[in-house]
């Protein structure tokens, strides 16, 4: 893909080179601009049946207009249609691709939804092992062990997975902090935060204004900051000194199962890295949980 095509507005860039593609090749140019939702999750050969062009020439388009081939087209289109949609249209473009690719297998049963999905998670965890570097993911793990103090933020739909990250590094690291605006004020939160701490931040299209101020925040007192994101030029690439791009699709939770993973993987290799601290921070965390009896431990009702 060219620099060009990575980063121009798509319906820019198709007006630009529509005057000089042939007659199949304007039609689908024609689709990709009045129906832009459905090129999103349809496939190639869908969309050249709907415009009665051969298969190739839907692959040509998007060659054409610089892409190395239609997935990458389609890619740089769900980035730029996905972050510009709101919580509902995400979730209808979700469930339009999902019944076109059951509707394709011509299956919508219990049995073929679960499996779709579920595949299709293991499919994102998978793809992403080869894109991300493993010098980036050792960086990733001294930079947490270094940090004096780490804080944690994610909103909206990224909130429940920085709750859970967060929660997993005080346990094998300790002295983690989660952002949460609403919860006393996020200014408090953050105004502890030094040169010698780190942001580690997850933020996807559409970019909360309150995640990037604390980022810019973080800048400006000289903290480090690891970024997940859902582009390498998004706005919190562009503010992180480390960025790991989870590409979220558009499903109705985009690309989370993947995402999780990988803050997974980042708490495991801190736990391996700091085997004896990590142990020795469990037990007692263990050793207050029994004080506080947060658990139930009686013993289940014998049935009779």
């Amino acid at each position: 893909m060219t620099e060009n095509a990575a980063s121009q507005d798509i319906v820019m860039l198709i007006r630009e080179a529509y005057g000089g593609m042939s007659m199949g090749q304007q039609k689908v140019l024609e689709f990709f601009l009045s129906r832009r939702l459905e090129a999103v999750y349809l496939s190639a050969a869908r969309i050249a049946e709907l415009v009665d062009v051969s298969h190739s020439t839907v692959v040509r388009t998007a060659q054409a207009l610089g892409f190395d081939g239609f997935p990458e087209f389609q890619t740089a289109l769900q980035e730029q249609v996905s972050g510009r949609m709101n919580s509902t249209g995400v979730y209808q473009l979700g469930s339009r691709r999902l019944i076109s690719e059951l509707l394709e297998q011509e299956d919508n049963s219990m049995k073929s939804i679960l499996e779709r999905v579920m595949l299709t998670d293991a499919k994102n965890i998978e793809n992403m092992v080869a894109q991300i570097p493993v010098a980036d993911f050792e960086q990733a793990v001294n930079m947490l062990l270094a940090a004096e103090n780490v804080y944690v933020i994610g909103l909206r739909s990224s909130a429940p997975m920085a709750m859970n990250f967060a929660m997993g590094l005080r346990q094998v690291r300790g002295k983690c902090q989660l952002l949460q605006p609403g919860v006393g004020d996020l200014v408090d939160q953050i105004a502890s935060l030094t040169s010698k701490d780190l942001l580690f931040s997850l933020c996807f299209g559409r970019y909360t204004k309150v995640t990037l101020h604390a980022m810019d925040y973080a800048r400006k007192v000289g903290a480090q900051i690891i970024s997940v994101t859902d582009t390498p030029v998004s706005p919190a690439a562009r503010r992180a000194d480390l960025v790991f791009t989870v590409r979220y699709g558009v499903w109705f939770y985009g690309a989370s199962a993947a995402l999780f993973s990988l803050l997974n993987a980042l708490v495991a290799a801190i736990l391996v890295q700091q085997n004896d601290a990590s142990q020795a921070r469990l037990e007692t965390v263990d050793s207050v949980i029994e004080e506080f009896e947060i658990f139930d431990t009686d013993d289940p009702p014998q049935s009779t």
